[in-house]
């Protein structure tokens, strides 16, 4: 649960500070007025905050893949599943991701299940991820599930590539042609445009370089 500091009065009007946890800021102004306490200010701390904002923080297919390979490693190594989240946080470099897993790795040492603390951050693992998670945890095969999710973020992030590979090489080639037509039109067509002339004069010149010779002329006015 978040931490909250706050300023209140006593009965008496004396001014007194400090931090509570609780689950709301409601329940902090609750849990205050049951101490006979008068709040002036309730504010999450610093470090609330952020845990708070990290739900709606985004992390990178590459970064959540490799943490679901490792979770799914240490898990069948033996390591316990918290000491596993805090060897994870300590070790990633992504910032978002740092601060996702201590929530999470916070809300397990609480006694949360894991399926239910990565709920807590629906734009980093979705609801397919969490769905699988619960699963592995009430199957018993988590560490399995860890891996196979890892391995479907792997297939979904190289089918990406290639769509996206896919859309950009035609790309590619129309830009190529659209120059080589471009250089044609400025340098090529004109060097000729006597002699194209001339022929169109004896009325020898075909339709489509008549038209090659007036697209040429529109580009270069």
């Amino acid at each position: 649960m978040p931490d909250f500091k706050y300023l209140a009065k006593e009965l008496t009007g004396k001014q007194v500070s400090g931090m509570l946890t609780a689950a709301s800021e409601k329940d902090a102004i609750a849990s205050l007025a049951a101490k006979s306490l008068f709040p002036v200010s309730v504010t999450l701390t610093e470090q609330s905050r952020q845990q708070a904002s990290a739900g709606s923080r985004r992390v990178s297919a590459k970064y959540l893949t490799v943490f679901y390979n490792q979770l799914s490693d240490l898990l069948k190594s033996g390591v316990p599943l918290l000491r596993s989240l805090q060897l994870l946080e300590d070790q990633t470099s992504n910032a978002n991701l740092k601060l996702v897993i201590q929530d999470v790795r916070e809300q397990v040492a609480d006694g949360t299940r894991l399926n239910e603390a990565m709920r807590r951050h629906p734009k980093t693992f979705n609801y397919l991820t969490v769905s699988m998670v619960k699963a592995g945890e009430e199957g018993g095969f988590l560490e399995e599930v860890l891996s196979r999710i890892a391995a479907f973020n792997e297939h979904q992030e190289e089918l990406k590539g290639r769509v996206t590979g896919a859309m950009v090489y035609p790309l590619f080639l129309m830009v190529v042609g659209l120059g080589i037509v471009t250089v044609m039109m400025v340098w090529f067509v004109p060097e000729f445009a006597n002699i194209f002339e001339s022929m169109k004069g004896k009325g020898t010149l075909p339709w489509a370089t008549t038209t090659l010779l007036a697209i040429s002329e529109t580009i270069q006015t």
